[in-house]
């Protein structure tokens, strides 16, 4: 087997080599190794998750699979801030929409986009499991409650 290269730093193809240690089956470690990708670069390139297919050991198919599906990955770059509104029927039911266009207005950008100092992208997401909360906000994968003007105003400015 060729060794794998990616645009990854020595400390973080060492990281990535850990994630397949790190439990008994090799293959336990890629959803977290995915993750770090996510973190390092902001999104998940094809080129990136060829090389962690092949650190695991694993088809290219397979991990791309696995990036598509889960919604913490993203193929497109995101914000520094990553911003996530549910869209689940709950969520929906207390205001998502309204929250959505609030999103768009308050950041100059429509969804899936990235600010133009690059500090923030927002998306609308499937169920957060905070349906008590709706409308959910989640900000770089930790959930911040109801979405209301002022909270979504309050963290524009706080994360700025």
């Amino acid at each position: 087997m060729t060794e794998p290269s990616a645009p990854f730093t020595p400390e973080q193809e060492a990281a990535l080599r850990k994630w397949t240690q790190y439990y008994p089956y090799k293959q336990m470690g890629l959803v977290e190794a995915l993750r770090c990708v996510q973190d390092w670069h902001r999104h998940i390139k094809p080129e990136a998750a060829a090389y962690v297919a092949q650190l695991f050991g694993l088809p290219f198919n397979h991990v791309w699979g696995v990036v598509t599906f889960f919604p913490t990955f993203t193929t497109k770059p995101t914000g520094k801030n990553r911003i996530g509104l549910c869209r689940g029927l709950s969520c929906w039911l207390a205001g998502s929409p309204q929250m959505a266009k609030r999103l768009e207005s308050t950041l100059g950008v429509a969804e899936k986009e990235v600010t133009e100092d690059g500090r923030f992208s927002w998306e609308e997401m499937e169920c957060l499991g905070a349906c008590e909360q709706g409308p959910a906000l989640l900000v770089n994968d930790r959930l911040q409650g109801q979405a209301t003007d002022e909270k979504i105003a309050a963290l524009a400015k706080e994360l700025k």
